[in-house]
């Protein structure tokens, strides 16, 4: 008996839509760092990637404005969703793959432009490292990457922030590191299919990680939930760094 096909599911409130993996939730709408990727790849003949795509938003957002995209993301039901929900029209521009950070692996140089959006924050700190190694190759030199983070100022580990912000204080490279998630739940346990720890991260850490693999930091910030560019909301961090070189992503993919 052949299984159906995963569905898209329902928003779990009003914008956000629960992954199949139970791991987090992926926004409707493109976060700040989010469209200035879609924006970039536009005007890009090379290739972009989609790194942790879920359903394929910014994906979506960047195929109708002409780009060439790669998505990729750890769960296949997402990558089937997504390919199934782009219109016929746009079919040709995209390419997918099923992998996760930091085991996945593509050809040095092969993209213009990466978006890592809500990804690195489920990683430890070494796999971050890995992870920022990799993208950094996977980058044609003049080649841009987007990284988006959730931060300790949002979701159940706001009640971290004093911790996080004495941690930070004094000089710890992950402050905002979580080894069990559970003890800050109500029910005192880690649901089911979902990480033990997370790892909420700032810009700063986010730039630092950034220059350690050597990229030109652009722009480090933070910004809100729902897309908006509210100064003072803290929800995401975000950077956007360039790699090097003297090569155009865009005349290099022509």
């Amino acid at each position: 008996m052949t299984s159906k096909s995963p569905q898209r599911p329902a928003p779990f409130i009003k914008g956000l839509i629960p992954t199949l993996n139970h791991r987090g939730f992926m926004s409707e709408s493109l976060d700040l760092f989010s469209r200035q990727f879609v924006s970039e790849a536009a005007n890009l003949s090379a290739e972009v990637l989609d790194m942790g795509c879920a359903y394929g938003v910014a994906t979506i957002a960047a195929l109708q404005e002409g780009a060439c995209v790669h998505a990729c993301d750890m769960d296949a039901g997402h990558v089937n969703i997504l390919v199934r929900e782009i219109p016929p029209n746009l079919r040709g521009r995209l390419s997918t793959s099923v992998g996760a950070l930091p085991d996945t692996e593509f050809p040095d140089e092969r993209f213009g432009a990466i978006l890592c959006a809500r990804v690195l924050h489920f990683l430890r700190g070494q796999e971050i490292r890995t992870s920022l190694e990799k993208m950094y190759r996977w980058l044609r030199p003049g080649g841009k990457l987007y990284l988006v983070a959730d931060t300790p100022y949002t979701g159940f580990w706001q009640a971290i922030v004093p911790e996080y912000e004495r941690k930070k204080e004094l000089g710890e490279e992950w402050p905002g590191f979580i080894d069990d998630i559970g003890a800050l739940l109500e029910s005192g346990s880690v649901p089911h299919g979902m990480l033990s720890y997370l790892n909420p991260l700032d810009a700063d850490i986010l730039a630092r990680e950034c220059h350690r693999v050597g990229l030109a930091v652009e722009e480090a910030g933070f910004f809100g939930r729902d897309g908006s560019d509210e100064t003072r909301a803290r929800h995401h961090a975000g950077v956007i760094a360039v790699k090097p070189g003297h090569g155009s992503p865009a005349s290099a993919g022509s």
